[in-house]
């Protein structure tokens, strides 16, 4: 299964805590290999003067300042400590970094944790610090830094931070005011109040780029683009006199802002240069590269990570799936199986090596790992992964074992109570060659329905016959099929059916009807969508070449996406056949949940496929991939006449 993006449940958190102390144990006596990952946690003040309290926050911040960017450690933020906290339910932000950020620091996966304190001898500020190694459970190492009380906590703690490591990166101002304000916004737990500090930071030091970005980070959080923007703007002004590592993490919120996978990716190539052993940061720029469709840099950005933190799963599996979009199987299953070494009772792991192989078209592979991943729980990812083999196993032309094992999945949802059951029987059977079979068993389905599971069920139901039939060239009952849709309690099928069985029109008036029914910017992705259904279902190929080459450039990849699909279809409908080889070369993951509009692209995809394949002298292939598009469409062909045109292929 592929991830996107991380997210801690409390519960995951509380067992990687006991999975981190229980790994501090049994390796007591290992030394770590690579570069570290410190957390430098909030210091606690011990003057008894609460006025120095903010000291306690500053410390920590002008310490990971000064660190970040070596090779040999890797700085756990503040901000990456926070959100690991408040998923931990954890303490108030002010309070010391040894009772409030320490769990955190372990969830994070910090290897050296730094406590340190601040106190009053005679007339001097004194700052201590311990190093912790979490591996050891020991103390590594303590430090010292002592100056005149009227002295700069900033020049305070760069002296601490020296005893650490030489050289460090000189932190950002020396104004302690500016300085002040910044914790005092880092730890305000109101945004508006958090904007006021950072304003106030700015104010007091324009060059100081810290607070510039976590402004914006703020604003872009709110969804308030102007806001962020406008501090982006704040922030450019100030030229080469903002350092260099804060330039590029605005420049990566500016590209995010804008919407331009590549050049979000770019920015955090630029970043990640400047702190090449955060994996925090590499994951981060792994995503944006994949995002961008760069599957290879993406790759190899998660072996950079793997370096680091070789034993990490998420790293592996992730690199599994960048292997795989770049075409590399034997790359994918290295990585995959290496991830069932360290988690053997795991059935995400096999079902991940079920999705590469799949994906790559090693279907019979395919069906095993997914069958393997089932017997190892059967109740992972709600049971499809029978459903999964039995679209591998549909994908050799074998239907009537594929029958069986979907019957399984069948079986199995029917024990869960799962309410979709003969939905999802009649999308197989569609899929599988049984069309206006199907389509009167999806009516009397939605025919049987009462009560609540009616007023969910149903609209979609003829929202998808609808489709079917338009599918099948049948106008006039798609129409009807879309109107018994519409459903107060389930707008989104409705809305869709209805504008796909409208009266055929130019593709002007096509774009038209989507602004109308969905004008909001919000709802962009969603109308765009829409729209490429109408345009290919009412053969507007040409007008939907272009709506589909943009929803696939800002759409970041998924192993079940059928966009490339639509738009290979798109292409070859307007006589473009040499741009759509590349985008029928690999075949979408199946899906666990409903998907309406699946079988605009199953079993086309094959279809689509033989034809590039042939124009390429690859008769052979283009004849297989022929022969199972015939198979699977079975003998009620749609109205693009492709079944006619396999035919008269194969006579050839």
């Amino acid at each position: 299964m592929f991830c996107s993006g991380g997210r801690i449940h409390r519960a995951q958190a509380a067992f990687l805590i006991i999975g981190l102390a229980a790994l501090a144990a049994s390796c007591s006596r290992k030394t770590s290999s690579g570069p570290q990952r410190l957390a430098i946690l909030r210091f606690e003040n011990l003057t008894g003067d609460q006025s120095l309290d903010w000291m306690g926050r500053a410390a920590s911040e002008v310490m990971s300042a000064e660190l970040t960017g070596s090779t040999a450690t890797s700085i756990v933020s503040s901000g990456t400590l926070h959100a690991t906290d408040r998923l931990l339910g954890g303490r108030p932000l002010t309070a010391p970094g040894i009772s409030a950020e320490r769990t955190a620091a372990l969830v994070s996966g910090a290897t050296r944790i730094l406590y340190g304190r601040i106190s009053r001898s005679a007339d001097n500020l004194r700052l201590d610090a311990a190093v912790f190694d979490t591996a050891r459970q020991q103390i590594d190492r303590t430090l010292t830094a002592r100056a005149a009380e009227s002295g700069n906590i900033i020049g305070l703690t760069d002296s601490l931070a020296r005893e650490l490591q030489t050289p460090v990166r000189p932190f950002e101002t020396q104004n302690p005011e500016a300085l002040r304000q910044y914790c005092a916004g880092l730890e305000a737990t109101d945004g508006a109040a958090a904007a006021q500090f950072y304003a106030r930071a700015v104010a007091a030091d324009p060059n100081f780029g810290e607070p510039y970005v976590a402004w914006a980070q703020l604003a872009a959080s709110q969804r308030n683009q102007a806001e962020a923007q406008r501090i982006l703007a704040l922030a450019t002004a100030r030229g080469a006199a903002i350092s260099e590592l804060a330039r590029a993490r605005l420049a990566a919120i500016a590209a995010g802002l804008s919407g331009d996978l590549a050049a979000e990716a770019r920015s955090l190539v630029a970043l990640s240069r400047l702190n090449p052993a955060d994996t925090v940061l590499l994951r981060q720029l792994a995503l944006a590269q994949l995002n961008a469709r760069n599957y290879t840099a993406a790759a190899e950005t998660w072996k950079k990570a793997l370096a680091i933190q070789p034993t990490d799963a998420a790293l592996l599996n992730q690199l599994g799936y960048a292997e795989m979009y770049a075409g590399n199987l034997a790359g994918a299953t290295s990585a995959l199986n290496e991830y069932e070494r360290l988690r053997p009772d795991d059935p995400n792991a096999l079902d991940s090596l079920g999705d590469v192989h799949f994906y790559l078209g090693q279907f019979t592979q395919a069906q095993k790992y997914y069958q393997r991943s089932f017997e190892k729980d059967r109740d992972f990812n709600g049971g499809g992964e029978l459903l999964k083999a039995a679209r591998a196993r549909l994908m050799t032309g074998d239907v009537a074992v594929a029958d069986g094992i979907f019957n399984q999945f069948l079986d199995a949802r029917r024990q869960a109570k799962d309410p979709s059951v003969e939905f999802r029987r009649a999308e197989w059977e569609f899929l599988s060659g049984r069309r206006k079979q199907t389509i009167a068993h999806m009516a009397a389905f939605a025919r049987s329905l009462s009560g609540d599971l009616a007023a969910s069920v149903v609209p979609q139901a003829y929202a998808q016959i609808a489709v079917w039939k338009l599918q099948l060239g049948d106008q006039t009952r798609a129409r009807e099929s879309a109107l018994k849709a519409a459903s107060p309690r389930a707008p989104g099928p409705a809305i869709i059916a209805r504008f796909l069985t409208g009266p055929p029109a130019q593709p002007a008036e096509w774009m038209a009807r989507a602004q109308q029914i969905l004008p909001q910017l919000a709802q962009e992705r969603t109308r765009k969508l829409m729209l490429a259904y109408a345009l290919l279902l009412h053969k507007e190929f040409q007008a939907a070449e272009p709506v589909l080459s943009d929803l696939l450039q800002h759409t970041p990849p998924e192993p079940s996406e059928i966009l490339p699909v639509l738009l290979a279809w798109a292409r070859v409908g307007a006589g473009h056949p040499e741009q759509a080889a590349g985008l029928v070369e690999r075949n979408p993951v199946p899906n666990n949940s409903v998907e309406i509009f699946g079988s605009l692209a199953f079993p086309r995809l094959l279809f689509l496929r033989a034809e590039l394949l042939e124009k390429q002298g690859r008769r052979e292939e283009a004849l297989a991939n022929y022969r199972l598009f015939l198979t699977l469409s079975g003998p009620d062909a749609s109205a693009f006449g492709e079944e006619a045109k396999a035919r008269a292929a194969i006579g050839k």
